[in-house]
């Protein structure tokens, strides 16, 4: 009887410890039990041999751990494999052969089996051949090859046949490969591994990639070229299987059959990758085989794999673990190589705690612990952050956290002036000596230097710049002065100086050599990225008070401290590489002396609206100079300092005009020469000058005068006039394009209609047609007229396709030419819209507002169905329906009755409700500049008169009630009468039966009323008694008509007239009837809740014509609906008994 059946129960149990205690105790007793037993000479190959040469517990034990592996029981199978294995492993006279016999019988799954018994059976067998494996005994002397051969087919089959085992298969398999060398037929049994675990060579699933790697790692003298035809290279991750590795790896397979079931776990070939390219020990094995760098395996796989657009959620859940996993290995050198643009997306939309999916649970614990590695490392954490700035994926727009702000709040806090100087000062050195990162062991110590391929430099250094632009630039980081100046210093002395050879340099940054020396595409990219930096801080505004934009502590200009920078004449040792510097060096001097000029004249200066202007202006100035010496193209160049001249006459004009010097007759003023000169550089590529233009804009918006609005409105304007300068040239433009336009149109109808047909000659482009008559040789009247056909031998047929080719690849081009100037012209005009936005915002108030809001207007309505000017339409509205909240003071009364009723009129003749709605909030603005004069209440009460006739008899008016209403809602309370009047008017004369052009619009009519009701409670509020009084005979008037009017309408719903009208117009049914009596009923309410119009309400008691009107009402089957009945109910109760209330505040 054996004396170990009680640790067999254990092995089965759910608790690990309790499985390993037991298999502890299992094996000692075993082992204890065999070393009684004589030595044996020879391995057990059959069951009798078993029990002779061991003891019984042991023969007994080896039955029952085999038996017990296809058991369902709780940890079973887990615990017999690992007691098996060890037991395999201490008892040395067992062979292989008879492992597999007692596993083959009894783990054989038969066809009379369940499912889950078959099922059983299958993972019994491999669990058992794991054990095998890991129990080492396979190479003990009596292993055959057949042997061999058997598990590793068997292996590969459990894999073909349940994918759900494919992996562990082939982990099995693989960790056979090391096995094999004590073999004498070892190239045969690679051979064997080769044509049955890689199908005969054919890699395509990472199950087959990580028994390959295994192999070509422990056998590299085998014929790999031969037995893997399909990889190229000495090692299966070359650089010239890139493309299969990636397919594999993301398992992107044609037969879906080939790859296993998806498990969140990441596939132990990653552990082999992972190995290859972070163990130290296998450095020299990398050296000599020459894998792709891990660089470029991460953006082949995992960024334009397992994060690609589009790619499923399992493959990015795997992308977060192999991020997770490079985390430890991450460095200042490797964040742009791994925090890759797809990556950077994927985290960021999976960060929300609202998301509960498995992907964003695991999307946020990779950014968790991405921000504890940051927090750790300063140096790690500003690369994350800064790159983290150039990627607009990181922004969220819907309220959520983003991932910018989570590694900000985290990273920031952890920072201080000291780690921010220790970045920039490796960037410097990262950017004078560029390194190429190896991806080993180590790389948390600093990557190992060596000598990089031009296009590792170029992309390093231009790292290198764009980070230390943006750690300068990033508001949250505390960023000095002197660190901002350190970055600007540098970018300036690599954009235009280069140190001579052999001489002595006294130059920062230049003292030493670079290596290798700098491109010209660096220099290049320095000089942008300088120019886009001196406009970024231009335009920064600091939190210390005082404190002008643009300037450093001291008061200095960042454009005029790097100009002095360039031009400091004390330089020795360095020659300037700057862009035609001789040509420019004068007219850079005397901008450099101007600037300096504006910065003493704004010392001098007391009042801050002129302090300002100066500054903008040399702000503006100093922007032109660094534009103009850092620039590329000879011609920006020269227009820079053109303009920059032109700053300086402006300047010029401003200290004339602050001296108290008058100017002479028709000379213009400074803000209109700025206004030109803004406007010239709106038609600039520099976006960096276009958006600082609205900062010096703004303090010149309280000088601006009526010659500087006109220019604005020309340009607006560009379609009906030209001007000088910019407008001329947009002007003449739109008209070529209109040209071209006719020209498209006519070819469109052409092929609309009949090709060829006579007298279509309007259809024809005419110099596309004498091009071709050209190209074939004959005049265009000839081609007509004659008769023969001309042939073309094969060389003349050549030369006509060439001559063809090249007439319409010129058509063509001139049709792209013509889009992109439209694409210019409407981008043009949204950056005067910008100027006219900060004008209107900042000057609501001045009567020069008049002269911009019916351009606006008429820009709005020209735009509205063109949809390639959709955002000037879009911005104009804007404009419109934010900035006229002010009412201009001293206005002009005539010049606004002119808008007025122009706006009236292109309301009264609207299109559409979305012009309507522009026009209703321009018309309530002229209407209050009106009313604010004192005199135009009848001008007002006019035109909103016309509008309400226009809606209540034009049936295709667009007028609807909201833009009466948005007139009330933007008026004060005292300057309500006119709208009141109409409001009564439109109910005494619409409101009764068959007045209005249709039933909707006699309701609209009490819709009208009660909205004018609607306002009544902010009359109480905000007028005193005397004022009220007079809204009160209003009400009273306003009561009266609508009695009438209901009492009309009650009459005719229940005549004969009404039911024998025609469906349609003037049917009055009764839901239309609800809404009137509906909008009649909160009329009186309104009016009943506020006590100063309550008597007006109660002098309103029903009266016998009222209660017969009632009456017939509630005869009437068709119209007395309970909700009806209900309704004259509540009104009459209402006008009986009202209850006043006071108005709330």
């Amino acid at each position: 009887m054996p004396t170990t059946l009680e640790f067999y129960w254990e092995l089965a149990s759910l608790d690990e410890s309790t499985r390993i205690k037991a298999a502890t105790q299992l094996i000692s007793a075993l082992v204890k039990f065999q070393a009684e037993m004589p030595k044996a000479s020879r391995l057990a190959t059959t069951e009798k041999e078993l029990d002779e040469m061991c003891a019984g517990d042991v023969s007994y034990g080896v039955k029952r751990l085999i038996k017990g592996l296809a058991s369902p029981r709780d940890g079973a199978r887990q615990g017999y494999s690992v007691a098996l294995a060890e037991l395999l492993g201490r008892i040395d006279c067992i062979s292989v052969k008879l492992v597999l016999d007692l596993l083959w019988k009894s783990t054989e799954a038969t066809n009379s089996m369940r499912g889950q018994e078959q099922r059983d059976m299958r993972f019994g067998r491999i669990f058992g051949l794991m054990a095998l494996v890991q129990s080492g005994i396979i190479t003990r002397q009596g292993t055959t090859p057949v042997e061999i051969r058997k598990i590793v087919m068997e292996l590969a089959a459990i894999g073909a046949k349940k994918s759900y085992l494919r992996e562990i298969a082939y982990v099995t398999m693989t960790s056979m490969v090391p096995m094999l060398k004590r073999f004498d037929g070892r190239d045969e049994l690679i051979g064997m591994f080769v044509e049955v675990g890689l199908d005969k060579g054919v890699v395509e699933t990472p199950d087959e990639l990580l028994l390959a790697m295994r192999l070509r790692r422990q056998y590299p003298g085998y014929d790999w070229h031969s037995a893997l035809p399909q990889w190229q290279g000495r090692h299966m991750l070359s650089a010239r299987n890139g493309a299969k590795v990636a397919k594999v790896l993301c398992e992107q397979t044609e037969n879906p059959a080939a790859t296993g079931t998806w498990h969140p776990q990441l596939h132990r070939v990653w552990d082999e990758i992972f190995d290859l390219y972070f163990n130290p020990q296998r450095a020299d094995e990398a050296q000599a085989h020459s894998p792709m760098e891990f660089e470029q395996l991460w953006e082949r796989v995992v960024e334009n794999g397992l994060f690609a657009p589009g790619a499923t959620q399992s493959r990015r859940f795997w992308g977060f673990l192999l991020l997770e996993r490079i985390l430890p290995h991450l460095s200042e050198d490797t964040v742009p190589s791994l925090m890759t643009p797809n990556i950077v997306r994927a985290m960021s939309d999976n960060i929300s705690a609202k998301n509960k999916t498995p992907l964003a649970k695991v999307g946020v614990q990779v950014a968790e612990k991405l921000s504890a590695v940051c927090e750790n490392n300063t140096k790690v954490g500003l690369a994350v952050l800064t790159h983290l700035l150039s990627q607009k994926s990181t922004i969220r727009t819907d309220g959520r956290m983003s991932l910018r702000s989570l590694m900000a709040n985290r990273i920031v806090a952890k920072l201080d002036g000291a780690a921010i100087v220790g970045y920039v000062e490796y960037l410097q050195k990262l950017f004078a000596a560029p390194r190429r990162v190896h991806l080993r062991d180590g790389l948390a110590a600093g990557p190992q230097a060596g000598t990089a391929a031009e296009r590792t430099v170029e992309k390093q250094r231009s790292w290198a710049v764009d980070q230390m632009v943006r750690v300068a630039r990033f508001g949250q980081l505390p960023v000095t002065d002197a660190l901002a100046a350190r970055v600007l210093r540098f970018l300036s002395t690599h954009a235009a100086f280069v140190r001579v050879e052999g001489a002595k340099c006294n130059v920062e940054g230049l003292e030493e050599p670079l290596a290798p020396p700098l491109s010209k595409a660096s220099q290049d990219y320095c000089a942008l990225a300088l120019t886009n930096m001196v406009g970024e801080l231009s335009r920064q505004a600091s939190s210390e008070a005082g404190r002008a934009i643009g300037r450093a502590r001291d008061g200095t200009a960042w454009a005029t401290w790097v100009l002095g920078l360039v031009l400091d004449k004390r330089h020795r040792g360095i020659s300037r590489v700057l862009h035609r510097y001789e040509e420019t060096r004068a007219g850079l001097e005397a901008v450099l002396k101007q600037l300096r000029g504006m910065a003493r004249a704004a010392g001098k200066l007391k009042e801050a609206g002129d302090v300002q202007r100066v500054q903008a202006l040399e702000i503006l100035q100093g922007n032109l100079g660094v534009a103009a010496a850092f620039g590329a193209e000879p011609q920006a160049q020269t227009e820079y300092l053109e303009a920059a001249a032109e700053v300086g006459e402006c300047f010029e004009r401003l200290e004339r005009q602050l001296a108290g010097k008058k100017a002479a007759d028709g000379e213009p003023q400074p803000v209109e020469v700025l206004t030109d000169i803004l406007l010239s550089l709106f038609t600039r590529d520099s976006s960096v000058l276009r958006r600082l233009c609205d900062q010096v804009f703004v303090p010149f918006a309280e000088t601006m005068t009526a010659p500087g609005i006109e220019a604005i409105v020309g340009v607006l304007q560009a379609k009906e006039g030209a001007g000088d300068g910019a407008v001329e040239t947009t002007a003449d433009a739109l008209d070529a394009m209109d040209a071209m336009d006719v020209d498209e149109d006519a070819g469109e109808a052409g092929e609309a209609g009949e090709a060829g047909a006579p007298g279509q000659a309007d259809g024809v482009d005419e110099e596309l047609r004498q091009r071709i008559q050209e190209a074939l040789g004959s005049p265009a009247g000839d081609a007509s007229d004659s008769s023969d056909e001309e042939t073309f031998d094969d060389e003349q047929m050549t030369v006509f396709d060439d001559k063809l080719a090249e007439i319409f690849r010129h058509k063509k081009e001139q049709k792209a030419w013509a889009r992109e100037l439209r694409l210019s012209l409407v981008n043009f005009k949204l950056r005067v819209l910008d100027i006219t936005d900060v004008f209107l915002a900042r000057q609501g108030e001045n009567p020069l507002v008049l002269l911009l809001v019916p351009v606006l207007v008429d820009l709005a309505r020209a735009t509205l169905r063109d949809s390639r000017s959709r955002a000037v339409h879009e911005r104009a509205v804007s404009i419109l329906n934010t900035r006229l909240g002010k009412t201009p003071a001293g206005a002009d009364p005539a010049q606004v009755r002119e808008l007025h009723a122009l706006v009236h009129e292109r309301a009264r003749r609207a299109g559409d409700q979305r012009e309507l709605d522009v026009l209703a909030g321009v018309a309530a603005f002229a209407a209050r500049t009106l009313l604010d004069a004192g005199d135009g209440g009848e001008d007002v009460h006019k035109q909103y008169a016309a509008a309400a006739a226009d809606f209540m008899t034009r049936k295709a008016s667009q007028m609807h009630v909201g833009f009466f209403r948005t007139c009330m809602g933007r008026l004060r309370a005292s300057q309500l009468a006119p709208l009141w009047r109409v409001a009564r008017d439109a109910l005494a004369q619409y409101a009764r039966p068959k007045q209005a052009v249709n039933v909707y619009r006699q309701v609209q009519a009490f819709a009208l009323a009660e909205a004018a009701a609607a306002t009544a409670a902010r009359i109480a509020s905000d007028l005193d008694a005397a004022q009220a009084a007079a809204f009160v005979e209003h009400a009273r008037a306003l009561l009266l008509a609508l009695r009438a009017a209901l009492q009309e309408t009650i009459v005719y719903a229940v005549s004969e007239d009404n039911r024998n009208a025609a469906t349609g117009k003037l049917l009055l049914d009764a839901p239309r009837l609800r809404e009137i009596i509906q909008n009649a009923l909160q009329l009186t309410r309104r009016l009943a809740k506020i006590d100063a119009f309550a008597p007006a309400v109660a002098a309103l008691a029903p009266d016998d014509q009222w209660a017969r009107a009632v009456r017939e009402l509630e005869a009437a089957d068709k119209l007395a609906s309970p909700v009806i009945k209900n309704l004259c109910r509540s009104l009459a109760d209402l006008t009986q008994s009202p209850k006043p209330k006071k108005a709330r505040a």
